[in-house]
């Protein structure tokens, strides 16, 4: 069989207008390709890993994972618990999941652009309050973020004087958070890079309406091009999430500085495919069907 498995968000819950995953699930639909969804709370394990899975006209049925042909894995963030455990049964299906189950507990949505630190603004990741005022002392204006926040939130300007702010993030000492120097730039865009395995898809700029708050919700989107720096930065990160397992991914760029590498709810292709005329949702989706010939 040539079906697929995508698991997501709760569907009613997506905005289809603008919601990537309903973007792929429509064009595999009109390629021909059985979707069926599930949420993660609907994977399980009895003899073997299996799903109750929702077809096409809404009617459920149980179904082994490695019945599917490709499963999608779509659940936005924040990594919890429960997400870490779906990508155990995952990793149990004997098919292929996008984003590789092993990488999505391996690697961190903030901690995963680590290894190209050269490409990244200066960056600290720790618990300790004295450590991240002394950041702050050398490079002045920071952003402070939560390792598991996402789409901008849990995200804040933080001076050395924001001690209480500090505290509040590190949970007094005992959480690492991330902590970047503030690039003013940011109030020009944020760049949305998006890949397909080591090849480059597709770019949006997100310009905050107000702020410095640069996600989808918050920004206008418009056309941008990679710079020279953009592209070399990418020809380095590419290769390495191909090895990775790591099929579809968006980097956001500030500056030309490598911020973080979103793998697990990648956004982006829907305003790209406005802006440029083209049609991103069927390039994914030959791509993913031609990773399962």
């Amino acid at each position: 069989m040539l079906d697929w498995l995508i698991v997501l968000d709760p569907i009613e819950g997506l905005v289809s207008k603008t919601d990537t995953s309903l973007a792929i699930i429509n064009q595999a639909q009109a390629s021909g390709i059985t979707v069926h969804t599930a949420t993660i709370e609907q994977l399980f394990f009895e003899t073997h890993a299996a799903v109750v899975a929702t077809d096409n006209s809404g009617r459920q049925h149980k179904r082994a994972l490695a019945d599917y042909a490709l499963i999608l894995m779509r659940k936005e963030p924040p990594y919890d618990l429960a997400f870490h455990y779906a990508t155990h049964l995952l990793s149990l299906s004997g098919t292929l999941v996008i984003n590789s189950p092993s990488s999505l507990r391996d690697f961190n949505e903030k901690l995963i652009a680590l290894p190209f630190i050269e490409y990244m603004p200066p960056t600290l990741v720790s618990s300790d309050p004295e450590m991240i005022g002394d950041f702050l002392a050398r490079h002045g204006t920071g952003v402070i973020k939560s390792l598991d926040s996402f789409q901008g939130k849990s995200v804040q300007k933080i001076e050395v004087s924001d001690q209480e702010k500090v505290a509040a993030y590190t949970k007094n000492g005992k959480q690492p958070v991330m902590v970047q120097k503030f690039l003013d730039n940011v109030l020009a865009g944020d760049k949305r890079v998006m890949m397909l395995g080591d090849t480059f898809l597709g770019a949006v700029m997100r310009k905050p309406r107000q702020g410095y708050h640069a996600s989808f919700a918050r920004s206008d989107a418009l056309k941008t091009e990679l710079t020279p720096r953009e592209q070399q930065i990418i020809a380095d990160v590419g290769p390495w999430m191909l090895k990775h397992g790591i099929h579809f991914s968006g980097l956001d760029f500030i500056d030309q500085k490598l911020t973080e590498i979103n793998i697990t709810c990648p956004t982006g292709i829907v305003q790209i495919s406005e802006i440029e005329g083209r049609k991103l949702s069927e390039e994914i989706v030959n791509y993913f069907s031609r990773l399962i010939q």
